[in-house]
C-alpha cells in the first residue's frame, strides 16, 4: 500500500505541474491553401447577404431535384463551393476554444456529366458527404474536438476532396492528461500500483515487454458465471480477426514521451549513431503504455461487428530498425519500437 500511495502521489505531482502548450503540428498537408485545383481557384462566390435563406433555398432545390424532370445543373465549381456551405453550416463551429488543430481530407466518388453537376447527382453527393463526415467525427478522439472548416473539391472525373480543419484543445502534455482505457486517473494510477513498482527495471524489449506482455494478458477473464440450474457456464472463444498496432499510425493528440513524426501512443525511440540502443521504462511510462494499449486493443473492436467480441491475445515484439539508406538525413539513426499484436474472439456460452 505504500508503494501505491507514493505512486498515487507521485503521478498527482506530474498532473498539478504540467504545463500546457500550443502544438499546432502539421504533419498532413494543409489541402485547404495548397492542394486546390486550378479550376476552383477561377471560380468567384458570389455574394450574398442573407446566407440563412439562401441555403434554405437551395435545399429545398435539391430535394424537389430528385423528383423532376427538368436537368438542371451547375459548374463542377459551383457545384463545390455549394456543398462546402453546406457543409459548414451543417457541421461547424468557429467561436470556439482551442490550443490545436489538424488538417484531415476525406475521398469520396461523385457523379458527374459532361463537366457538369447535375442537382440530382448534387443532392445524392451531399447525403454521402455527411455520412463520411460523421464517420470522420467519431474516429476523431480529441478533447474539445470541432469541426472548424470544411471545403469541397471536385474533379473532372468526379473525384472529390473533402478537405477539414478540426480545432481542438490539449489541455496539458503530461502522460497523463487523458486515459485511453481506465475511468480516470485514479483508476489508472490504482491499477499502475498493483502491476508496477518503482523499484523495478524495466528494459524496453526485454523486462518491461515481458511485464507488459503479461499483465495485458491477465488483465481482463471471464469470471464464473452461473447458468442458472446448470451451474458454471462454459464459456469459450472462437477466433474473429486480429491486428497489428505500431508508431506509424497510432498518434496520440494528448502527447507523448514516444518518438515518431507524431507522438506515438506506442512506444518508439530514435537514436543517433547508436548500433545498440538501451531505453528503460519508469513507471508512469509503464503506466501510459498500458493504458494506451488496453485502449488500442479495446477501440478496434468498437465497430461491434462482431457481437461479444473480446481480446482473446495480445502479443508484444520489440524490433531495432537501422536506416541503411545513404545519402539520407536519417542515415545515422536506430530506431527501437514495439509491435503490438492483438488477437479476437467471439465468445459463446456452450452449456
Amino acid at each position: 500500500m505504500k508503494t501505491k500511495r507514493f505512486f498515487i502521489a507521485t503521478l498527482l505531482v506530474v498532473a498539478a505541474t504540467s504545463i500546457a502548450v500550443v502544438s499546432c503540428k502539421k504533419e498532413t498537408q494543409n489541402v485547404l491553401s495548397n492542394n486546390t485545383p486550378q479550376s476552383v481557384k477561377t471560380f468567384i462566390a458570389p455574394q450574398i447577404d442573407d446566407m440563412k435563406a439562401y441555403i434554405k433555398d437551395f435545399r429545398q432545390k435539391m430535394e424537389d431535384s430528385q423528383n423532376s424532370k427538368d436537368a438542371e445543373y451547375l459548374s463542377l465549381e459551383e457545384a463545390a463551393w455549394h456543398l462546402s456551405c453546406l457543409a459548414n453550416i451543417d457541421f461547424c463551429k468557429v467561436n470556439v476554444e482551442y490550443d490545436d488543430f489538424q488538417f484531415d481530407t476525406i475521398d469520396v466518388q461523385v457523379n458527374v456529366t459532361n463537366g457538369v453537376m447535375l442537382m440530382s447527382d448534387l443532392y445524392m453527393a451531399y447525403e454521402q458527404m455527411c455520412t463520411e463526415i460523421q464517420q470522420f467525427k467519431k474516429r476523431f478522439n480529441h478533447l474539445d474536438q470541432n469541426l472548424y472548416f470544411i471545403k469541397v473539391y471536385i474533379g473532372t472525373e468526379g473525384n472529390a476532396k473533402i478537405a477539414l480543419k478540426t480545432s481542438y484543445t490539449t489541455d496539458s502534455k503530461g502522460l497523463f492528461d487523458h486515459q485511453w482505457y481506465f475511468q480516470d486517473f485514479f483508476v489508472a494510477a490504482y491499477a499502475c500500483g498493483e502491476h508496477f513498482s518503482e523499484d523495478s527495471i524495466y528494459v524496453w524489449n526485454t523486462s518491461g515487454k515481458d511485464r507488459l506482455y503479461c499483465v495485458l494478458n491477465l488483465y481482463e477473464h471471464h469470471e464464473n458465471v452461473y447458468n442458472g440450474p446448470g451451474g458454471v457456464a462454459t464459456i469459450c472463444y472462437v477466433p474473429t480477426r486480429d491486428h497489428h498496432f505500431d508508431y506509424t499510425n497510432t498518434r496520440d493528440p494528448y502527447g507523448s514521451e514516444f518518438f515518431y513524426i507524431n507522438d506515438s501512443r506506442v512506444f518508439a525511440k530514435r537514436f543517433y549513431n547508436t548500433n545498440n540502443p538501451y531505453y528503460e521504462f519508469d513507471m508512469l511510462e509503464m503506466c501510459y503504455l498500458l493504458d494506451s494499449y488496453l485502449g488500442l486493443g479495446y477501440d478496434y473492436i468498437s465497430d461491434n461487428l462482431y457481437p461479444n467480441e473480446f481480446p482473446v491475445n495480445w502479443d508484444i515484439t520489440p524490433i531495432t530498425f537501422k536506416n541503411q539508406t545513404p545519402n539520407t538525413p536519417y542515415f545515422k539513426y536506430t530506431y527501437i519500437y514495439h509491435d503490438l499484436y492483438v488477437e479476437y474472439g467471439r465468445s459463446y456460452n456452450v452449456n
